[in-house]
């Protein structure tokens, strides 16, 4: 048996949420006795300057058809129907929401992005790619509930929900140990962002934070890549993290006391559920999963993106341990259990093989 999977990046060097996604894919199709072809935009032929419309057209036009082919997000442009007996779309983020909801045109002098830029990814990725892939494709997947809503504000099919999983590894851990190998003091209250520095993720609302709060919170961001190419500077004299690779994160998360997590939009936001998984309290707007686990997150949902909202939030969390245990303690668990991997593979194979 043969199957597909069409991806943007290469997954084995770029780890971002889709990309682990991927490969998980192609590990449970394995296991399952097909042979996994997995096109992306390093190893497609390149026609154009614009890789998501190249990717799935060089499948099209391989000598060879597939059982199953599994499309994430847009990269499925050119992917026509006929060369697969099933498609499968697997969407993480919907473009045609994140122009609307995170990134307005009146935003764009804010969010530091062109004018081009923005045309470029709302029509072209939206209403040109999202649009194309949702009626080519026989079954569509979305990360979330709340980006299921989305999906079916602009097809009508069936969209069924397979939430990302958390992996093993993300779990409580010694804090005292990990802040000593970073010389950080053990009784200090320490808070943390996870993101890229721009405006889609909060950064501006995380910088006022910092000027805020210097004397009551001792602050660690890590600054990851990919997404937008607009940029904020970044804050200088508090620890900063680059490109943390996936296997330390745990570690990263757990000298922590708290998670603040400003993004504007999310499909799922994997950021959330692994700091939760490691018992970590996250302060967060409601975005992506964040609608779906509202009920462990005891008020610490942050209505507007407004620095006070955070602030006060931040200071209940200094104030009362007794909620930072029941993270560690309660919390943690639960999550591990609603997004443990077999539960996902056994959702994944259902949605895919049936």
């Amino acid at each position: 048996m043969q199957a597909l999977i069409l991806n943007m990046k290469d997954p084995f060097k770029f780890k971002g949420g889709a990309e682990r996604i991927a490969l998980r894919i192609k590990d449970l199709l394995e296991e399952e006795g097909f042979n996994v072809d997995l096109i992306h935009e390093e190893n497609s032929q390149k026609v154009g300057g614009f890789s998501p419309y190249w990717v799935g057209r060089h499948a099209h036009l391989m000598d060879k058809e597939w059982e199953l082919a599994v499309v994430n997000n847009f990269v499925g442009v050119g992917f026509f129907p006929g060369k697969a007996k099933k498609t499968v779309a697997v969407f993480h983020i919907l473009y045609l929401e994140f122009f609307e909801e995170a990134i307005k045109e009146q935003d764009l002098q804010k969010a530091n992005i062109g004018y081009r830029e923005y045309l470029v990814n709302k029509y072209l990725n939206g209403h040109l790619g999202e649009v194309f892939v949702l009626n080519a494709a026989d079954r569509i997947v979305a990360v979330s509930e709340s980006l299921k809503e989305s999906i079916k504000k602009h097809v009508e099919k069936e969209v069924l929900v397979v939430q990302n999983p958390v992996d093993g590894v993300f779990q409580p851990q010694n804090k005292e140990k990990i802040r000593e190998r970073f010389n950080i003091p053990k009784d200090a209250f320490v808070g943390l962002y996870v993101g890229r520095n721009d405006y889609t993720k909060g950064y501006d609302i995380f910088r006022e934070l910092v000027s805020y709060t210097y004397r009551d919170v001792f602050w660690v961001q890590v600054i990851s890549s990919g997404g937008l190419e607009s940029s904020m500077p970044l804050i200088k004299d508090i620890i900063t993290f680059r490109e943390v690779p996936f296997e330390e994160m745990p570690i990263i998360y757990s000298l922590a006391d708290f998670l603040v997590f400003p993004s504007r939009y999310e499909g799922f936001g994997l950021s959330i559920v692994e700091a939760l998984a490691c018992g970590i309290p996250i302060i967060t707007l409601r975005v992506g999963i964040v609608k779906e686990i509202e009920d462990l997150l005891q008020g610490l949902v942050v209505n507007q993106p407004d620095p006070k909202e955070f602030f006060d939030r931040i200071m209940v969390l200094k104030r009362f341990k007794v909620i930072r245990d029941y993270y560690k303690h309660v919390v943690s668990e639960e999550i591990r259990r609603r997004f443990s991997v077999e539960l996902w593979k056994k959702k994944m194979k259902e949605t895919l093989l049936s």
